[in-house]
């Protein structure tokens, strides 16, 4: 024991004092070091950052060697330790960020607090610790295609910073300033350039409703779609008063002038209140019709189909890629809601109605053209824009089929409700939507597979050879296991009626016969076993009657026994006690010679009674070869027949 302490009293002095070694390391080395704060400042132990970040621009707190400004020392294990989660330790020293919350429009990342996404923390090669040039670190994020057409706003040479705040802003888009304000800080409004360019007109504001801010293709910056009068002259919806622009008529009696057909056919909302504004610009666009916003947005300023909610599986092609156009009119149509045509014929624009309607074998619905009774038009919470569950989409017009769905046994893909497992739902050239022809069982074996393999291996029952399933099977449900249509006697019986007759008439019938358990004994799809049998002679029976074999071990075996047991029994039904195919004495009699001197010597002269040979005679086996019976009436034991037998033996 003594030994032990003294051990761990050297290992616990050794640790003790590596530690302190370890400490030493990082303590002060000078007097003066001594004297005041005992720990190590970061640069002390890590001067390669000192002089890694000493290049280019470098942060404050970097070039002051205040590392403890953003982190907390780690101490003797080495980690980053930030002293507060980014964005808060950023906003610690640039306290102007605390008006995010106010501010009328923040830029995504300093609202999302991913201040690295656009600068370096510790140094880098430019202004403001940016990680890409000012000119360059927009288009980061943003394409830069729409700002490289071939005509450019020239503030955009130095970057985006001349009209756009970094970080947050009181006006949309980020501007610096209002924009009418914005324009007017480069463009002298009074100038005669300026208004002999804006058709002698008093422009002072709204300059984006012509112009492209960033870049176009025309020369004077207009939009890439422009009204047609503003190409022509202003003056065909406008006209000059002192320093006003008025128009000839009311916003909507003014397009109408133009576009009457419009408004005689005008079922859409906005069109009908006369507010083409809500969808259209009046002067230019970035979009074809002159549309306020992409057509793949606008229509989801008013329409709520964008609004996803959680569970959506899946969405209609069009709707995803906000190509409303594909099936709506804009602002009138034949079919409401402003489709473009009848909806019988509208999905078949893109639908091939080949693969559908026209089929040898239409799903009525789709016949009618009533896509809508199944689909959704924009998106579902189901696969494939169905309305609702397959299996209670379905049974909503098959309802027959639902009671089914109490049955003890079911299909798989029935009771999973996927009911296109086996079906096609909008037609197929198989007799019930089949999606693959019955005939040689193709439905069926795409999924039993296995079945398939027995099909070509021995001898197949003729109606699975034949691929007729369903002559046995129910297809969806049945109150029997393996989907059997009914009882299996009955179905069984159904085609071998000259059984079903036979075990009527007999004396003794097999008692799974009797009882309609034709599977107790037979495998319904084949075997390689003579009579679709399960097992072969003599396997099969003794599954059944195990005691038959008492004796075949260790004893001796009746060979008709273990050949066949169907040498002396009937399968189904006899009219001899045990299934005999005859009475007891003429079947051993059909083997065993009974008039022969050697019988008679066997038997000490003694002629056994008709059908007696079972009474001494085990007929499938016994301990002797002689076949007797183990437990024996004393007397015989020893051969003295005469005791019983007067005038017999000895």
């Amino acid at each position: 024991m003594k030994s032990v302490r003294g051990y761990s009293a050297v290992v616990a002095f050794a640790l003790a004092a590596a530690l302190l070694a370890l400490l030493a390391a990082c303590g002060p080395t000078g007097p003066a070091e001594r004297r005041g704060d005992m720990r190590r400042t970061c640069a002390q132990c890590h001067p390669q950052m000192v002089e890694q970040y000493s290049s280019g621009i470098v942060h404050e707190p970097v070039t002051e060697k205040r590392c403890e400004a953003c982190h907390i020392s780690h101490g003797v294990v080495p980690r980053v330790l930030m002293r507060q989660p980014v964005p808060l330790v950023c906003v610690g020293c640039h306290a102007d960020f605390s008006r995010i919350s106010q501010s009328k429009a923040v830029h995504e990342p300093v609202g999302q607090g991913r201040c690295a996404a656009c600068h370096q923390p510790h140094h880098g090669e430019h202004e403001n610790l940016l990680n890409v040039a000012y000119e360059r670190i927009c288009f980061e994020c943003h394409a830069a295609e729409p700002f490289q057409r071939d005509t450019v706003h020239a503030p955009l040479a130095d970057g985006c910073r001349n009209c756009h705040s970094a970080h947050m802003s009181e006006q949309s888009g980020l501007l610096t300033m209002p924009a009418d304000e914005l324009c007017a800080s480069c463009h002298t409004l009074t100038a005669g350039s300026f208004i002999a360019a804006h058709d002698q007109y008093p422009v002072t504001s709204r300059c984006t409703d012509c112009h492209a801010q960033h870049s176009s293709p025309d020369a004077g910056l207009l939009r890439e779609v422009v009204h047609a009068p503003l190409r022509d002259s202003c003056n065909s919806c406008h006209q000059r008063s002192a320093d006003q622009i008025l128009t000839l008529r009311a916003d909507s009696d003014l397009c109408f002038s133009c576009h009457g057909g419009v408004a005689t056919a005008a079922r859409h909302a906005p069109v009908q209140g006369g507010d083409c504004q809500a969808c259209h610009g009046v002067h230019a666009s970035e979009y074809a019709g002159l549309l306020n916003q992409a057509p793949t947005s606008i229509c989801l300023d008013c329409h709520d189909q964008h609004e996803k909610p959680s569970g959506i599986l899946s969405v209609h092609k069009p709707a995803a890629g906000g190509d409303c156009m594909a099936c709506h009119q804009g602002h009138a149509g034949p079919v409401a809601p402003l489709l473009k045509q009848e909806p019988n014929r509208l999905c078949f624009d893109c639908h091939d109605a080949g693969h559908y309607a026209a089929t040898l074998q239409p799903h009525a619905p789709v016949a009618a053209g009533r896509c809508s009774d199944c689909h959704l038009a924009h998106q579902s919470s189901q696969l494939s824009l169905l309305k609702n569950k397959e299996q209670d989409l379905c049974l909503s017009c098959h309802r027959r089929t639902r009671g089914d769905l109490g049955l003890y046994s079911q299909h798989r893909p029935f009771a999973a409700g996927s009911c296109s497992s086996c079906h096609a739902p909008h037609g197929g050239g198989y007799k019930g939507l089949l999606n693959t022809s019955m005939q040689d069982g193709a439905l069926c074996f795409g999924c039993h597979e296995d079945l398939a393999a027995v099909k070509d291996q021995g001898s197949a029952h003729t109606p699975f050879a034949g691929g007729d399933c369903q002559l046995c099977h129910a297809p969806h449900g049945s109150d029997q296991p393996y989907l059997i249509k009914g009882t299996p006697g009955a179905v069984c019986f159904g085609c071998h009626a000259d059984v079903a007759t036979a075990v009527e008439d007999v004396t003794v019938a097999h008692q799974p016969v009797q009882a309609g358990e034709c599977a107790a004994c037979h495998n319904g799809h084949g075997s390689v076993h003579s009579g679709y049998l399960k097992l072969g002679q003599p396997a099969l029976c003794l599954d059944c009657h195990a005691g038959v074999a008492e004796h075949w071990r260790d004893g001796f075996i009746h060979q008709p026994a273990a050949e066949n047991c169907s040498t002396c029994h009937q399968a189904h039904g006899s009219d001899f006690a045990a299934l005999t195919v005859a009475r007891v004495g003429a079947l051993c009699a059909g083997c065993h010679d009974l008039d022969t001197s050697q019988f008679m010597v066997a038997h000490e002269g003694i002629r056994p009674g008709a059908d007696s040979c079972v009474s001494c005679h085990d007929p499938h086996g016994g301990p002797e070869q002689n076949l007797l019976y183990p437990v024996r009436h004393q007397p015989f034991t020893p051969n003295n027949c005469g005791a019983c037998h007067e005038g017999r033996g000895n």
